[in-house]
């Protein structure tokens, strides 16, 4: 069985199961993302409970290796690698709920409000990684090969844009504060959109290449 079959097939239970727990993962990923984000660039208030979104996250990371394990245990050589896979979306989607907790407490270290040039390029890069969620969530859970290599070229466009905002940031004279801020705010931004893009090369490419472009 290959990968697009595996994934459009008929597929065992509880594999069945662990990718739906993969698409809660993400899709609370992406709420977590989109409000911890609003809260640091935007300046927005939070309320939101973000303890109890990454606990959705972790126990369905929980989930989804549990349901692997006894998958195996039943037939441990049927589909061995996409099991592997599967372990390694989840923790992918688990490292993102931990990356908007940072963006949340790096929010609180601010002494002024998010604004000016270099806030606004990091937002417009935070907007586009937002909507890598859907999209990767949607290429995996289909397998679609498509998808998963626009998703990658959009996420390396955002990574070439991010090295120069960070170049600018090196050379600014912002106070200390800000350019902490600032700095801590992309580089979660960049490492979310490599998470992303970690999950989308699970479908295009071998297991032992999925963080080849991180």
């Amino acid at each position: 069985m290959g990968f697009l079959d595996f994934f459009t097939g008929n597929q065992p239970p509880l594999i069945g199961d662990a990718l739906d727990d993969v698409k809660v993962m993400l899709d609370t990923g992406r709420d977590l993302f989109a409000a911890s984000s609003g809260r640091l660039l935007e300046n927005e208030i939070l309320d939101t409970d973000l303890s109890a979104q990454e606990a959705v996250i972790r126990k369905r990371e929980q989930s989804v290796r549990r349901a692997v394990l006894e998958h195996l245990n039943i037939d441990p050589k049927r589909e061995l690698v996409l099991c592997v896979k599967l372990l390694t979306v989840a923790q992918e989607a688990e490292r993102i709920g931990y990356l908007g907790r940072t963006m949340e407490k790096t929010a609180t270290l601010a002494t002024a409000p998010r604004i000016g040039a270099i806030v606004d390029e990091i937002r417009e890069l935070r907007t586009r990684t937002l909507g890598q969620f859907d999209a990767v969530r949607d290429c995996f859970i289909e397998g679609d090969i498509e998808k998963a290599d626009v998703a990658q070229v959009e996420q390396e466009a955002i990574a070439e844009a991010l090295r120069e905002v960070f170049a600018r940031l090196a050379e600014s004279e912002l106070s200390a504060n800000k350019a902490v801020v600032c700095t801590v705010g992309a580089y979660s931004v960049g490492r979310v959109g490599e998470h992303l893009a970690s999950i989308a090369r699970c479908v295009t490419e071998p297991l032992h290449r999925i963080r080849s472009g991180s």
